[in-house]
């Protein structure tokens, strides 16, 4: 027998940016890559540059004969395919997937493919750019990134390991967490900036005014450009993200707006040691985070 028939069959379903790339990471891994994109030009794309080891036009084919399917699609497409080809997964075999968004995609998953002996377990990779479409595929998207796996009450341990592996193969850390529990957070720590940055955009480019609307663009430099960056990103995905985490969403937005109030108030009260104060615990939040990242993406040294 080859080496390739004792390795584990995976099946990236979605090839896109984070699916594409994804592929791209476990190049020379101990997984034989399968592949399906619903365009075939696609998955003729990622046989021709070993983005998968073998794609097939039909999802149904390449999920039979996975021994874990991650579905790197978006959330209504999570939702509609964990339902609509609940019975084409072996069983015994594991789903996971790269929604931005839990709780609704694990619910689903236990509702309907534990019954039928497979077994569902929910991931989000902290990666991503702005862009979409497998044209922005990279092999280092996931580098020094780290992964949300889920855990319920009805997880079950070698189902959970098999994910955690899967992430940690290419160099991801995995965080365990609850699917409540990862959808608050990330409401805060990325629901809620990229609303902030659509709205930031509007307010500084957004002029009726087309002379005035020209001297915005002409002042906006360095600093609109990091504070604006996501807000590039795509319409239809963030109306996805956010139409399936309403409740954590607005609890962030709230966070928000009561800072931002704040320092309004601060201002008009003409109350600036009070505002420089402000201004220095958030410097200070902020550099201790980039401390904290720099000092997890470090190198040991050998």
């Amino acid at each position: 027998m080859t080496e390739e028939n004792f390795k584990k069959n995976v099946a990236i379903i979605g090839l896109g940016l984070l699916g594409a790339s994804f592929g791209m990471a476990l190049r020379g891994g101990p997984y034989h890559r399968l592949g399906w994109n619903r365009r075939p030009e696609v998955n003729q794309w990622a046989l021709d540059n070993d983005i998968v080891d073998e794609a097939h036009d039909r999802v149904e084919d390449v999920i039979a004969k996975a021994d874990i399917t991650i579905l790197c699609l978006p959330i209504p497409m999570i939702k509609e395919y964990i339902v609509k080809y609940a019975s084409c997964w072996r069983p015994g075999s594991v789903v996971t997937d790269i929604g931005s968004v839990k709780q609704v995609i694990v619910e689903l998953g236990e509702k309907y493919l534990e019954p039928r002996g497979v077994f569902f377990v929910g991931s989000h990779p902290m990666a991503g750019t702005e862009k979409s479409g497998f044209e922005a595929a990279f092999p280092t998207l996931y580098d020094n990134a780290e992964a949300f796996v889920t855990r319920t009450d009805t997880t079950d341990p070698a189902a959970f390991n098999a994910v955690a592996g899967l992430w940690t193969c290419i160099g991801v850390k995995v965080v365990e967490i609850k699917p409540a529990d990862h959808d608050m957070l990330v409401a805060h720590t990325s629901h809620m900036l990229h609303v902030v940055a659509s709205a930031l955009a509007r307010a500084v480019l957004d002029c009726p005014d087309a002379d005035e609307k020209q001297m915005r663009f002409s002042g906006c430099a360095t600093g609109f450009r990091d504070t604006s960056r996501i807000a590039s990103s795509s319409p239809r995905m963030w109306r996805e993200i956010i139409e399936n985490n309403q409740d954590a969403a607005l609890s962030a937005i709230a966070s928000f707006e009561k800072r931002l109030h704040r320092l309004r108030k601060i201002i008009e009260n003409g109350e600036f040691d009070e505002f420089e104060q402000e201004f220095a615990q958030g410097k200070e939040l902020r550099d201790s985070w980039v401390a904290y990242k720099a000092a997890k993406n470090r190198k040991p040294v050998k």
